[in-house]
């Protein structure tokens, strides 16, 4: 049995979704493959929420391109019919006269952002759940916040599915073959024939693209949340974080409590089907104790701390050598782009994302700035491959 349409997309996440609404409302016939139903806890968007940011010490790049998808997600909210991104702000906190203030500071002074400057004691009377010693800075974006992950991939299944997208969830794809005139998406009963082909697979992109040989690794990351002691302090803080391995968190959920983890760390895995293994103490004592350090009305002191933690889970990490993404054709097949490599930042900038891979299969090229997101910056040579 065979299928066609006019573009075929392996991977309906948060990259993958939004794409399909993108294209579909250009008026093309979609169909999206997805091995899970998402959302799910599988791959790299599980936990909920993500943080929305504009300043940027990564790289000046990212600035502008976190300033539009912004823009993007507002109109998403009236498309879909819902909030997605909440402006609660962003707090960052740390000595003064360490690099990770600092580096926040020269992003906002680089690309004149609203950046606000707090000390410790400002951020205390502010928002009593934190309590940073003195010699602590506190810098303050309101532009900034959190995007609910779950209504995001929801909502824009279900408006694609009304533009007529067809969604196939719980559908591994077995392969694909492509030439200049279609691709072909293979099943496991049938194949889907389309004239292009989006890959945004998450941790399982590259071996989707195993004749690319890409630099990925796929990194084992921990989430915990917990049962604020003084419940009215959390619910209206802005997301936060602190220098310790850029640990970071939101606002109180209503039923889920104050959601918590580590930007930097976490363990490599050899490929995304192999075992997960569960959070244990290694994973969420570091965790427990910045929470007892800098918000003892959060947990209490360490030990307690420990007990409060009422759920934990984990996500994947795609990274790549740079922590840049990749976002760019397939070297042999201009009817083949894909979205990968999004090293645990690329969750707010998925509907422009979603714009630069319509552009990219259907013009050719983009006007968005992501230059530096291109294949051949890792490899010179991988754009001369073939299969």
């Amino acid at each position: 049995m065979t299928r066609r349409c006019d573009v075929a997309i392996i991977g309906m996440g948060a990259m993958g979704s939004f794409a399909a609404v993108e294209l579909a409302g250009r008026g093309f016939s979609v169909v999206g493959f997805d091995q899970f139903a998402p959302p799910h806890g599988h791959g790299s968007h599980s936990g909920g929420t993500r943080v929305y940011r504009i300043a940027y010490p990564e790289g000046a790049g990212y600035v502008q391109l976190a300033q539009r998808a912004g823009e993007l997600w507002d109109r998403a909210a009236e498309q879909l019919g819902t909030q997605l991104l909440h402006r609660a702000g962003m707090l960052y906190m740390g000595p003064s006269d360490q690099a990770f203030i600092r580096e926040i500071e020269e992003s906002a002074s680089t690309n004149r952002l609203s950046m606000e400057s707090l000390s410790a004691g400002e951020v205390y009377r502010r928002y009593p759940a934190f309590e940073i010693p003195e010699g602590y800075a506190g810098l303050f974006d309101a532009q900034a916040g959190w995007i609910d992950v779950d209504a995001s991939i929801r909502s824009s299944h279900a408006y694609a599915a009304a533009l007529g997208v067809e969604c196939l969830f719980d559908q591994p794809v077995k392969g694909w073959d492509a030439s200049a005139a279609e691709v072909r998406v293979h099943l496991q009963n049938e194949t889907i024939t389309a004239a292009s082909l989006i890959i945004t697979a998450g941790a399982w992109t590259g071996n989707l693209l195993h004749d690319l040989h890409l630099p990925l690794a796929v990194k084992r990351k921990v989430i915990g949340w917990f049962d604020p002691l003084v419940p009215e302090l959390f619910a209206p803080i802005p997301v936060f974080t602190f220098p310790e391995n850029a640990i970071y968190g939101f606002p109180s959920v209503p039923g889920l409590g104050v959601k918590m983890a580590e930007h930097i760390g976490g363990s490599y895995l050899p490929h995304a089907d192999g075992p997960v293994s569960a959070p244990g103490p290694a994973d969420l004592d570091p965790i427990s104790a910045i929470a007892a350090q800098y918000m003892p009305k959060l947990a209490g002191a360490y030990a307690e701390a420990r007990s409060r933690l009422q759920r934990s889970a984990t996500c994947l990490y795609t990274m790549t050598p740079d922590e840049d993404f990749i976002v760019d054709h397939h070297p042999r097949f201009r009817n083949v782009v894909f979205a990968t490599g999004f090293s645990g930042h690329g969750f707010k900038f998925a509907p422009l994302i979603a714009v630069a891979l319509a552009d990219l299969l259907l013009e050719g090229k983009t006007a968005l700035p992501i230059g530096f997101l291109s294949l051949s910056r890792l490899s010179p040579q991988i754009s001369h491959t073939t299969m």
